[in-house]
């Protein structure tokens, strides 16, 4: 009977642990990172801080301030490794971007990213950026 009892704690302990391990999924990384881009033009790229993925959605970025008319921005790896598939995209003041992107499909969750960014012009822009938007 005591074999018994131990046996089936053990079991219950196994199926418990097995199910909250496949029930756990990692929380959205959504806050906002600050980011401050500057262009020159013999220097026309830059980047956001990287952060980590854990969905698939979209990375999320808004430009809060520039002197410049717009930039082309799209989403990278945190080395740099485009992840965008040709989306590439042209905020303004104010705008709000949905980025897509194929980090975490390519190279799994809690892969480090980053959006890239060009503009031939002198200037620069401001804005938050999250890696996922949900």
């Amino acid at each position: 009977m005591k074999k018994l009892i131990i046996i089936m704690s053990v079991a219950v302990s196994i199926l418990t642990i097995g199910i909250g391990g496949s029930a756990y999924a990692a929380k959205p990384n959504t806050g906002d990172t600050t980011w401050t881009n500057h262009y020159k033009w013999y220097n026309t790229d830059d980047h956001t801080p990287a952060r980590k993925k854990t969905n698939k959605t979209a990375y999320f970025n808004k430009v809060k301030s520039t002197d410049i008319s717009y930039i082309n921005i799209w989403a990278a790896l945190y080395d740099g490794r485009d992840v965008s598939e040709g989306h590439t995209y042209s905020p303004r003041k104010g705008d709000k971007t949905y980025l897509y992107n194929k980090a975490v499909e390519k190279h799994g969750k809690g892969i480090a990213v980053r959006i890239d960014s060009r503009r031939y012009s002198n200037g620069s822009a401001s804005g938050v950026w999250s890696p996922d938007s949900i």
